[in-house]
């Protein structure tokens, strides 16, 4: 069975903007989603963040383009209700990641990969770099 990952919208982001260091190990992680090598999934809030950036820095139709293109093959994660009432009583010293992390493990996400690991010290989610994760399948 594939397995079933959260992909932060750093890593996200770092193949929208070619941001480099990151940008070969972040797109490999995308490629892995795109190919179905995992189960890529993305929080609801990660799309407006891409949305809000993108927009930015590129303009309304270019960052809806990007945006359709990778959710043609990303799962979009909603954060619900509960998730939200569990960030709060969390430790999480980011309230967003908090967010992102509690869907995940609501969503019996295997994996979160990002490139804030120090946000997720108590995690019971395995949390990966993209350049550790990516090791895993050569």
């Amino acid at each position: 069975m594939k397995e079933k990952v959260f992909i932060d919208s750093d890593v996200v982001l770092d193949v929208a903007l070619a941001r480099e260091p990151f940008f070969s190990s972040s797109k490999m992680v995308l490629a892995m989603a795109e190919n179905n090598v995992i189960v890529g999934n993305i929080s609801s809030n990660c799309v407006a963040n891409l949305y809000y950036i993108l927009r930015k820095i590129g303009g309304d139709a270019k960052s809806r383009k990007f945006i359709s293109n990778i959710v043609k093959y990303m799962t979009v994660i909603e954060i619900n209700h509960n998730n939200v009432l569990e960030a709060l009583k969390s430790s999480f010293s980011d309230f967003e990641d908090a967010l992102q992390y509690f869907s995940a493990l609501e969503n019996q996400c295997e994996y979160i990969i990002t490139r804030n690991i120090e946000d997720y010290k108590n995690s019971k989610i395995n949390i990966l770099l993209p350049e550790e994760f990516a090791k895993m399948f050569r």
